[in-house]
């Protein structure tokens, strides 16, 4: 219920806000919250867990109809994205852990593993591309330090998120390289 909560906020701030700078940046945050908790709403819409339709770049897509919701597509493609990435290190990629294709199933564990990385990087790039695009600079910068933040609280708190903190530590000291 909680990512549904947020994700209203951050289309109402879209929509109703005005577009100034805090209101962008309160929207991108809002949906990025939404988005760390909303793939596994699948359950709750009657579809089967890690749903492809929710475990993908689908909803960031869905918020991209409307240029002004594309702070929310910003939010979902980042909070997303953090989600998968802590999906990328299950206790075992099976049964529960794989990814479903709908009137499929599931897609078997290393598809899964490519389906999961994928949409993790798609979500996270498309977040921060969008977030350049709908913010200026200093906005931008000051909105992914909010999000960065939110999203270590988020990773150190689910499974697999020390994992995946220990990939982007890894993966930021390869780019600095």
């Amino acid at each position: 219920m909680t990512p549904s909560l947020f994700l209203l906020l951050a289309v109402v701030l879209a929509f109703a806000g005005g577009g100034g700078p805090w209101v962008v940046a309160a929207a991108v945050i809002a949906a990025a919250v939404a988005g760390t908790t909303l793939p596994d709403l699948d359950a709750s819409l009657g579809l089967k867990h890690r749903s492809a339709l929710l475990h993908s770049v689908i909803p960031m897509a869905v918020a991209l109809a409307d240029r002004r919701t594309w702070p929310v597509a910003a939010g979902l493609g980042l909070g997303i994205g953090l989600h998968m990435a802590a999906d990328l290190f299950p206790n075992g990629m099976r049964g529960y852990a794989t990814i479903k294709l709908p009137l499929w199933g599931s897609i078997g564990a290393w598809p899964s593993y490519l389906w999961i990385a994928a949409s993790a990087a798609a979500n996270l790039a498309g977040g921060a591309v969008l977030l350049g695009r709908v913010a200026d600079r200093a906005t931008a910068r000051a909105t992914l330090a909010a999000v960065a933040v939110m999203g270590l609280a988020y990773l150190l708190r689910t499974d697999g998120g020390w994992w995946a903190l220990m990939l982007f530590a890894g993966l930021g000291w390869l780019a600095l390289r």
